[in-house]
């Protein structure tokens, strides 16, 4: 298997953001200390921009057509969103909701057809984290196609408190990420603990 000879540095997301400062082929406006809960885009709006987050952290939420709404994935400072929708469907697929106060900058590039011609290290990062996105949004399906609720809530306790330690995410959000109803979550959090199956960090965050 053929390796990449770039560094990390040179194809990290603030780098990418670097080169983007001064840009002529698109319009970047900074948004600052924006409070919890503030919705950047819409689930269905037209599509013009994309964000790359600076600080804080921002969830993607998807409405499905019961109305429930479900938590897609979280972003941390250093990573792009908002571009799969706007150089693909031309909507926004999902809705984008800050978690913790946060500061991103809007992109709108003058014209999305050509604006990645002009960068394509950006271009093939957006492909990889896709490629990436993709993968694990098709285990999700196969868990909550499979497995029990007993086993999505551990599952879901686990990535959330591991991969986003500086957060405590309420029922609501972890049954949302988990594919079932907050009571549901609650009730097996109980008993997983009483086994000591869940992670330290969230266990201190309930007590």
């Amino acid at each position: 298997m053929r390796k990449r000879n770039k560094s990390s540095d040179e194809t990290s997301g603030p780098a990418l953001f670097a080169g983007l400062t001064g840009s002529p082929h698109a319009l970047l406006t900074r948004l600052e200390a924006l409070p919890k809960q503030t919705r950047i885009y819409p689930q269905e709006d037209e599509a013009s921009s994309f964000y790359y987050l600076h600080s804080g952290l921002v969830g993607l939420y998807h409405m499905l057509e019961n109305g429930k709404v479900c938590l897609i994935r979280l972003f941390c400072p250093g990573e792009f969103f908002g571009y799969r929708s706007l150089f693909g469907d031309s909507y926004y697929h999902c809705s984008s909701r800050v978690q913790l106060t946060a500061s991103v900058t809007r992109i709108t590039p003058y014209d999305p057809d050509r604006f990645l011609n002009h960068y394509s290290a950006l271009h093939a990062f957006m492909v990889c984290r896709l490629a990436g996105d993709l993968a694990e949004a098709e285990k999700r399906m196969t868990s909550m196609a499979y497995d029990k609720s007993r086993q999505r809530v551990m599952r879901a306790i686990s990535t959330l408190y591991e991969r986003w330690p500086g957060y405590d995410f309420t029922w609501r959000e972890i049954a949302e990420y988990a594919g079932c109803e907050t009571e549901t979550a609650i009730r097996h959090s109980r008993e997983l603990k009483m086994q000591a199956l869940l992670p330290e960090n969230f266990n201190r965050s309930r007590e």
